[in-house]
């Protein structure tokens, strides 16, 4: 048995254009018959709205003044008075410490300051601008 091959051959086609419309199609009517889940991301539970009879300690300030001056409470410390006064208040109230400083003052001796209050036991050290 011989398969005698001709030489022309039928090309056929597949015609996708029905088949594109019928996918737009169901794409559109499961995005219409979908039901968003609406999920509940971050709560606000945090400690100071949990419970409200617990009052914020404050924290223990320094006040570096332009002319140099470290200030506790309006008196005048030295740096190495910063690191046991950190830790006498720390047994007392927050262990939190800022360093204000007033416009002017040396850069050296704010990192100082927050040095030697890291060394008295300080969890956290802010550095905020003091208002004139």
């Amino acid at each position: 048995m011989k398969r005698r091959l001709s030489g022309s051959y039928e090309k056929t086609e597949i015609n996708v254009s029905p088949l594109i419309d019928m996918v737009f199609i169901l794409l559109i009517f499961f995005i219409v018959a979908t039901s968003f889940v609406n999920e509940i991301g971050i709560s606000s539970t945090y400690k100071d709205s949990a419970s409200p009879n617990l009052s914020v300690l404050e924290p223990l300030t320094f006040d570096l003044t332009s002319s140099g001056q470290i200030l506790q409470n309006g008196k005048p410390v030295s740096l190495g008075e910063i690191a046991p006064i950190v830790v006498r208040t720390r047994r007392e109230s927050s262990d939190k410490v800022t360093v204000r400083v007033e416009p002017g003052s040396r850069a050296g001796l704010a990192t100082k300051v927050m040095d030697q209050a890291m060394r008295g036991g300080a969890s956290t050290v802010k550095l905020t601008p003091l208002s004139p």
